[in-house]
């Protein structure tokens, strides 16, 4: 996982990459901990998605281009476009759930969420 410091720089990141994962964490809380763990190990299991991070504490101007209001929150990007948020901590099979499928539209989100 990489880490971006700011709106501009994930845009950057995220050229040349299909699909992405965008964790918007705040590591001194014991919930953002879990999901990068969780983040963590989930992509060990499939890499088939780039993951980047964002501190809140380094990073403000992430939150309100996306309306992110709580962390921590995994944002999954295809195409350069926002699809999917999962706000919260959760298994790393979920997030692998979450990470692997082709089309992040509601109907597949749902299937995973039944998957897990």
């Amino acid at each position: 996982m990489q880490n971006v410091f700011s709106y501009t720089d994930l845009i950057q990141k995220m050229e040349g990459h299909e699909r992405v994962a965008l964790l918007v964490h705040n590591p001194e809380n014991e919930f953002s901990r879990c999901a990068f763990r969780s983040i963590a190990e989930a992509m060990h299991l499939s890499q088939s998605i780039s993951v980047f991070v964002a501190d809140v504490s380094q990073v403000q101007d992430i939150h309100p281009v996306f309306k992110i209001t709580s962390e921590p929150s995994l944002l999954l990007f295809v195409k350069g476009k926002l699809e999917n948020v999962v706000e919260g901590c959760h298994e790393s099979d979920y997030f692998k759930a979450m990470m692997n499928l082709d089309s992040l539209d509601e109907k597949s989100v749902e299937n995973a969420q039944k998957e897990v």
